[in-house]
């Protein structure tokens, strides 16, 4: 056998080699990434959005009165139900700039993933050295507020102003993007309401 011909037998095991790496890589390896990367952002996407919904509120002093205006036509009956447009828009504001923030922040923590999960063998999950993976996450936060209503006794109804908050986040790894959304619902503020209230309110949302 010529050494050419060796050479070319070489070269072709060698490529072999490298096409078997590629599609394991693409077929076992980034699904194992993008599963575990998708469980951590969505847990710290939960506990983000909770924390900076609770440090807004808290900062502003944000309670059901500064927020909601309920006028009475008679001791029972209630007349209006206004919602404070401005303060709304501007919790919103604020609540939407700082989830942003943090989120464009998690690039820089990354995962650990085991080398015994790289295997994709079930029972090797969890063993071996860990090796960083960086991700690099872009995307967008949209909020708004829902407003319930829910029977709370004779004469009572229970009146929530909810935060919901949602991300769309793509995730960029080495040879292929994925990209998912997040939703979180986080109470705002609620108070109880004596009296009856139009079905207008009931069955619809006033914001």
């Amino acid at each position: 056998m010529s050494k050419k011909t060796k050479l070319r037998i070489v070269l072709a095991v060698f490529l072999a080699i490298i096409l078997l790496l590629v599609f394991y890589y693409l077929k076992v390896i980034c699904p194992i990434i993008v599963n575990l990367s998708q469980e951590k952002v969505r847990a710290i996407a939960t506990s983000t959005i909770s924390e900076v919904v609770g440090d807004v509120m808290m900062q502003d002093g944000v309670e059901y009165d500064k927020l909601v205006k309920v006028t009475f036509a008679s001791e029972n009956k209630v007349e209006m139900i206004e919602i404070d447009t401005v303060e709304v828009n501007i919790l919103i504001r604020q609540v939407t700039e700082l989830v942003q923030e943090r989120f464009n922040s998690l690039g820089e923590e990354g995962i650990s993933i085991s080398l015994g999960t790289f295997t994709g063998i079930p029972f090797l999950f969890g063993l071996g050295p860990n090796v960083a993976i960086e991700l690099v996450p872009v995307g967008t936060v949209s909020t708004h507020v829902k407003s319930e209503f829910q029977s709370a006794g004779i004469n009572q109804t229970l009146h929530r102003l909810n935060f919901i908050v949602n991300s769309n986040i793509g995730m960029v790894l080495p040879g292929m993007t994925q990209n998912f959304q997040t939703e979180l619902e986080v109470l705002l503020c609620e108070s109880i309401i004596v009296g009856d209230i139009p079905s207008v309110y009931l069955q619809g949302s006033i914001i």
